[in-house]
């Protein structure tokens, strides 16, 4: 075994062993980072070789797969006595909002508005309250006060679509909003550290930080060479799915609201550096396993090629 190989694959199963991923989160990461650029399908088989390295082994997998089926995350198709699984609608729905906060080159500039979702003191009995405040908080929302979510770069209509997956669009209302200049009032901005625990996302950053730097320093060593294509992909996957967790978490608040020294920012330079120092020998074991030419697997997609802004 070459050197490279073997200090990339030690590392791989040092982050295995510290903190084992599960396999259908796990599974759901591969699909929505590897196979959707290539077309959303894959072959039982090739998803059960793709993920064993990586301490992921068939039973784990099967039943995973059954239950992503079962959320309606894939749609299964049998061809003889092999199973062919692709991202359902509602899977690549899914997929491709995740994307829009896990690629993301950097937060954009604010304007200073706020959306605000409020649920009426009429519906103090909602029986869906802890659905809402759950789907609120994952896309980044923190509760300001009893009944009212606002986050500073929400997006209306993805508001609006959470009360309508949960049939409850009567029953809140969502607001656009901003400070008033000049009135003397407490910011809403000063809520940050009541609203979200950046305590404990800028632990998470620089435990990132902490795992994934001796692979930048692998990748980048003395004797620079290109990474073996099954280590690589293992790395690849292990490294995105772990910032996958993380970044999925984190509110995006604009810069005013955090600490100078946010851990975030260079735990997302070192994603994205790792990220592509990995991804040209990926997906050539992506290939080789996973690309039979039955025209499932397709070709990379060109939006790939700008994630995290691109090379």
């Amino acid at each position: 075994m070459a050197p490279a190989a073997s200090a990339l694959e030690r590392l791989t199963a040092r982050l295995i062993a510290a903190d084992p991923p599960r396999a259908k989160s796990l599974c759901v990461s591969l699909l929505g980072d590897a196979m959707e650029p290539h077309g959303g399908a894959i072959w039982l088989g090739d998803l059960i070789a793709l993920l064993q390295p990586l301490g992921i082994n068939e039973r784990l997998l099967r039943t995973s797969v059954f239950r992503l089926v079962a959320e309606g995350w894939l749609h299964a198709e049998r061809h003889g006595r092999r199973s062919l699984y692709r991202l359902s609608a509602q899977g690549a729905r899914h997929t491709s909002h995740a994307a829009q906060r896990i690629y993301q080159a950097s937060e954009p500039a604010w304007n200073g508005e706020w959306t605000l979702v409020v649920i009426p003191r009429t519906n103090n009995g909602l029986a869906e309250r802890a659905e809402l405040r759950r789907a609120l908080e994952w896309e980044g929302y923190g509760m300001v006060a009893p009944g009212v979510f606002a986050h500073p770069r929400g997006q209306p209509d993805a508001a609006g679509g959470i009360l309508e997956s949960l049939g409850i669009a009567d029953k809140a209302v969502v607001l656009a909003g901003r400070d008033l200049p000049g009135v003397g009032a407490l910011p809403l901005a000063a809520l940050a550290s009541q609203c979200w625990n950046l305590g404990e996302l800028a632990d998470q950053y620089r435990e990132f930080i902490h795992q994934f730097t001796p692979l930048e320093k692998t990748l980048n060593g003395q004797d620079r060479v290109a990474p073996p294509a099954a280590a690589a992909f293992a790395a690849r996957m292990l490294l995105l799915h772990r910032w996958r967790r993380i970044v999925l978490h984190d509110p995006r608040l604009p810069a005013d609201m955090l600490a100078p020294d946010w851990p975030g920012h260079p735990a997302r330079a070192l994603c994205r550096s790792l990220y592509w120092g990995l991804f040209d020998a990926s997906e050539a074991h992506l290939q080789t396993i996973a690309g039979h030419g039955d025209g499932h697997f397709r070709p990379l997609a060109a939006d790939a090629l700008r994630r995290f802004g691109g090379r």
